[in-house]
């Protein structure tokens, strides 16, 4: 969905409602270690004539000289000699996954635009960020191997970090693609677990992120799910990096 802008991404729609969210300006530093490699970054470019387009990249990182370094979208040849010219301003939003979740907002100028042989664009770092938080509670990391159910389908996942309210899984780039708001369950399947059967968390798919070795996604429970989520939170404890179960 690169193209002249004419209405938000629809993966983000899910993310839009402003009763759940906390803004707060923070500094580029600590804004920018919540972005993980390889997240996706949807910008927004203004031309100097007030021409908008949107597009998604890749994050790769920040360089040492107070620089941002992203993908170069993939679009088509005329629009990125267009609309990716040195000195361009964009509004760029980030999603991150960790703790309480949050969008990452910023203005950002095109400093560079490298071709080969691996096509770059390297942005302005501005000193402050805003930070949109989107949860209410915070998600805790866990490693629980289990099954995901979704459209008469089934695949193995894992469940990164989980909340009363939602949870992360991930599973191989190679699985059948889930989309957003698909509806589906996650049983709980864990090695040498010899305790009472786990009820399945149940929800809707919220938001996803790929990347070479996983493909991410982000589920907000429905009530069942989240009565079952909170009897899983209770059989959880810490082994001193993070939460597992325990055996009874």
């Amino acid at each position: 969905m690169n193209a002249p802008l004419t209405k938000p991404l629809e993966h983000n729609q899910a993310l839009q409602d402003p009763r759940n969210r906390t803004v707060s300006t923070i500094n580029s530093t600590d804004a920018l270690a919540m972005i993980e490699h390889g997240s996706e970054l949807t910008l927004n470019v203004s031309t100097p004539v007030g021409t908008k387009f949107l597009a998604t990249t890749k994050f790769i990182g920040t360089h040492s000289d107070n620089c941002i370094v992203v993908e170069v979208p993939e679009v088509s040849n005329e629009d990125l000699n267009f609309f990716f010219q040195e000195g361009f301003w964009m509004t760029a939003r980030a999603y991150s996954l960790r703790g309480e979740g949050a969008l990452i907002h910023f203005r950002s100028q095109i400093h560079h635009r490298i071709g080969e042989p691996f096509p770059i664009l390297v942005l302005s770092t501005p000193s402050t960020m805003q930070v949109t938080q989107l949860r209410k509670e915070t998600r805790y990391e866990v490693n629980l191997a289990s099954r995901i159910i979704f459209n008469d389908q089934r695949a193995n996942c894992e469940i990164r970090d989980l909340s009363k309210s939602g949870c992360r899984f991930v599973t191989s780039p190679t699985s059948r693609a889930i989309q957003i708001a698909d509806r589906v369950s996650i049983e709980i399947t864990p090695e040498n677990y010899n305790g009472p059967l786990i009820p399945p968390l149940r929800g809707i798919i919220c938001n996803l992120q790929k990347s070479t070795h996983y493909a991410r996604y982000g589920v907000e429970f429905d009530d069942i799910g989240r009565a079952n989520a909170k009897h899983l939170l209770a059989k959880l404890k810490f082994d001193g990096t993070k939460l597992c179960l325990r055996n009874g």
